[in-house]
């Protein structure tokens, strides 16, 4: 969404089809990525794992670094539907509560929805003191806002796997990119030559045991961790050698899930012992540095250049990110209503002078609460429903919190639930009072666009929650299947316009 709203007509012309191109392309240079890093730990206190996934997102996922800012978007005169980002207080969240949760982001306000407390979209992330100003910050950026809006990773310090791999996919990376992209290391005498400083073959080991974590095959492993074990002889602590003192025919003894767990152990060791091992990264002593025996090559021209800068960009990443691993802290911001005087707000959140805003999916995986606001007055509601597992889960999430906060919304029926595992593509939720809105909801992979649940459950499978990078062909696939559900519904879609619009006449005539 964010990719589209940098242009301010993109409703109006073909520039959903340059996002879906760009999304097909090339991932961003390390060396941007640390750049966005280092600017954003220099002016913001608050420093945590939220900038390194939106940096990670929008290089791997987006394709790009988009350092726009949502106010900007308030000043243009366009025809484009009003953007709304969604995220919740982690810590509210887990305390159970409703109100006090859910945080929507406009161009203009950003704020607790159930709450009805916002402030300037612009001053969000400035601090705050019982309603005053008291130091003006710089506003977050687009980058930053979709590491908020997709880190449902943060809810549980379990996922610490995960983000120890994206960082070594990102230190990996962009070494293999310099090669498949003809960005290489190449002698004068024409021969490719990669940098075989030990901290740079560290990298290569570790991204090839975690290419190899599902490999049935024990032996493909086993050799990389030899080598890994020979290049960090006296490098690394005693435990850390222990990992990779296993003799060969215990390792064939290992079952799959116990090799998989065994990496993970080794990645996060290294990654928390970077000190030790990546000392000629941090002494800028890498043999690679002499550009004067490479050339760098490209598509068009050959120029004579040092071309293994990313090494001081990943030793950058080890040193500033690894420590965040440990903190496991996410979404930190300045919290506006910090000692507020006014009794609806919750005394846990008036005591707060931080705040964790993280994915709005750990609670509802559809922003709902947004369009409930009954000062929107919202009459038709299209969910396009993308979760990976029960389709209903959120339009029954929704209901609840709607009945909780008494906010209204139409009756589903519990019926629905039973085609949870072979959807039909559109449900209709009518609103039985005038100021109940009509819910039309779509689940992604349904029985139009499927043949049966067997391929509805292997399309789920195929498209989960945490991979974030596709192919072209996926990529295609997964629009057109999409794009299918609108086709199929168009007229139903536009029956229930035209419906909404016939209730907001008369509620209207009505008021007067």
């Amino acid at each position: 969404m964010s990719s589209l709203y940098s242009h301010p007509d993109w409703s109006l012309n073909k520039r959903c089809d340059e996002v879906i191109q760009k999304l097909k392309g090339p991932t961003v240079d390390l060396s941007k990525i640390v750049e966005w890093l280092k600017s954003r730990k220099g002016q913001n206190r608050n420093f945590n794992l939220t900038d390194f996934w939106g940096a990670f997102t929008a290089s791997y996922f987006m394709k790009e670094m988009n350092t726009r800012c949502l106010s900007e978007e308030a000043h243009r005169n366009s025809t484009n539907p009003y953007p709304i980002y969604s995220a919740i207080e982690l810590e509210h969240n887990q305390m159970g509560c409703t109100k006090g949760v859910w945080f929507e982001m406009t161009p203009h306000e950003s704020g607790f929805s159930g709450l009805g407390a916002f402030v300037s979209t612009s001053f969000l992330g400035s601090q705050f003191e019982g309603g005053t100003l008291t130091e003006k910050r710089k506003e977050m950026d687009m980058v930053l806002l979709q590491g908020i809006c997709g880190s449902a990773i943060a809810d549980e310090q379990r996922n610490i796997a995960e983000v120890i791999q994206w960082i070594w996919d990102l230190l990996g990376g962009h070494e293999s990119m310099m090669l498949k992209e003809n960005m290489n290391m190449v002698e004068t005498s024409g021969k490719v030559k990669v940098c075989e400083c030990v901290p740079s073959r560290v990298v290569r080991c570790v991204s090839e045991l975690m290419e190899y974590a599902e490999d049935p095959d024990p032996l493909k492993t086993r050799e990389v961790i030899t080598t890994l074990g020979q290049l960090l002889e006296g490098l690394v602590s005693s435990k850390g050698e222990m990992l990779w003192n296993m003799d060969p025919e215990s390792w064939k003894r290992t079952s799959l899930v116990e090799r998989k767990k065994f990496i993970e152990t080794v990645s996060l060791e290294l990654i928390l012992s970077s000190d030790s091992w990546a000392k000629d990264w941090k002494d800028q002593r890498c043999t690679c540095n002499d550009g004067s025996k490479y050339m760098k090559t490209t598509r068009q021209t050959v120029n004579l250049s040092i071309t293994n800068f990313w090494i001081f960009d990943g030793w950058w990443i080890l040193q500033n990110i690894s420590p965040l691993v440990q903190t496991w802290e996410w979404g930190t911001t300045s919290n506006f209503l910090f000692k507020v005087q006014d009794a609806r707000v919750p005394e846990s959140m008036r005591l707060k002078e931080k705040i964790h805003l993280v994915d709005a999916a750990l609670k509802i995986n559809s922003p709902y609460p947004s369009v409930l606001r009954t000062s929107r007055k919202v009459d038709l509601i299209i969910s396009l429903d993308f979760s990976e597992e029960d389709p209903f889960e959120t339009v029954f999430s929704a209901k609840q919190y709607a009945d909780e906060l008494k906010l209204p919304f139409p009756p589903v029926k519990e019926s629905v639930r039973e085609e949870k595992d072979h959807p039909q593509d559109c449900y209709v939720f009518e609103g039985r009072h005038p100021e109940e809105p009509t819910v039309m909801h779509m689940p992604l992979f349904n029985l139009q666009n499927c043949q049966d649940k067997d391929e509805i459950k292997k399309e789920g499978e195929k498209y989960t929650t945490f991979q974030f990078h596709y192919g072209v062909s996926e990529i295609d696939h997964l629009l057109e299947k999409a794009q299918a559900n609108m086709r199929n519904n168009r007229d139903r879609i536009l029956e229930q316009i035209k419906m909404a619009i016939q209730r907001r006449k008369k509620r209207m005539s009505v008021a007067q």
